[in-house]
């Protein structure tokens, strides 16, 4: 087995200040200065104009990430379909490690919409030749933050991947959503105002017959499942009837014995009424045996203003 460390980071705008040209990557390398390991793999969020000028921008996260952490990063810049093209997502992949096998290019009229953001890699220490090496799908996003039923149609773009896909796949990104379930921070609608609540909230009826606000869980739950609270661990509640994904957060939750709620990965003082979970790292059930259970954490900032509006997620996988 190899040790494959994996994080996910939504960087503000990218660190954009102005032009093409203008960025700031040191928040950036503050951000990955403390990550247990340095990671072979990043699913990277909000790279604003890192497509122009010759990927300039793309190529100087790059350098930055491996100034600060040692290793040769490559990256590769992806395209959005859900209202972010502006800002698409990328992966910086550490080719020390790993061997990227396939990447449909943005704009790749022979691709279909369910393979955009797909990247085939092999462990390179797996195997002696190309053969025999063992081979993963890493899939990276940012979803729609202004409506939930593009983020639905987003996660139906992507359901295939888990049950029904053989090879293990991670999926990763800054998903706009949260899940079902007790464990889950919560916002509390009542402090946001109307425009946020109709972009990740619904409208349902409270047992009093009241109009009540609560988080729209639908995309994430149609991947993993929604929570069913009467059956489960000692009948504490499980998830059920998803499309074979698992959140590799509540992965780390079960095995050290559900000791209270998960971890928001939106900063506090950025969403009225408390920030969520809503960045995620998702396996297949061909992935969930690899995963390093207790290797899962979100980084808290440790200073004020923080490097971004969202926190760095890390896992770890075996194999």
């Amino acid at each position: 087995m190899t040790r494959i460390p994996f994080a996910h980071f939504n960087y503000q705008g990218g660190g954009l200040l102005g032009s093409a040209r203008e960025h700031d990557f040191r928040n950036l390398q503050h951000a990955f200065a403390s990550v247990p390991e340095f990671p072979a793999l990043i699913s990277f969020n909000e790279a604003k104009k890192y497509r122009h000028d010759g990927r300039w921008a793309l190529n100087a996260a790059a350098e930055a990430l491996s100034d600060e952490l040692g290793v040769a990063y490559h990256g590769i810049l992806g395209s959005s379909g859900h209202g972010h093209d502006g800002m698409p997502p990328a992966f910086f992949y550490d080719p020390g490690r790993l061997v990227l096998r396939s990447w449909h290019e943005p704009g790749d009229p022979l691709i279909g919409p369910d393979q955009r953001n797909v990247a085939r890699f092999a462990v390179r220490a797996s195997g002696a030749v190309a053969a025999a090496r063992t081979e993963f799908l890493a899939i990276t996003d940012h979803w729609s933050p202004w409506s939930g039923s593009d983020r639905l149609r987003a996660a139906q773009m992507v359901d295939r991947y888990g049950a029904q896909c053989d090879l293990p796949v991670i999926l990763a990104g800054d998903l706009n959503a949260t899940a079902s379930g007790p464990h889950l921070p919560r916002r509390d609608w009542t402090q946001a105002g109307r425009s946020a609540r109709s972009h990740k909230a619904i409208e349902i009826l409270g047992v009093d017959g009241a109009t009540l606000w609560v988080s729209d869980t639908a995309a994430i739950d149609h991947l993993i499942g929604h929570w069913d609270d009467d059956c489960g661990h000692q009948d504490h509640g499980q998830r059920i009837d998803g499309c074979g994904f698992h959140a590799v957060a509540e992965l780390a939750w079960e095995d050290a014995g559900r000791p209270g709620p998960l971890t928001a990965t939106v900063n506090r003082g950025v969403d009225a009424g408390g920030g969520e979970l809503i960045d995620w790292i998702l396996v297949n059930d061909a992935m969930k045996p690899h995963v390093v259970v207790d290797a899962y954490q979100v980084e808290v900032p440790d200073t004020d203003p923080h490097p971004s509006d969202h926190r760095l997620i890390y896992a770890a996988f075996d194999l």
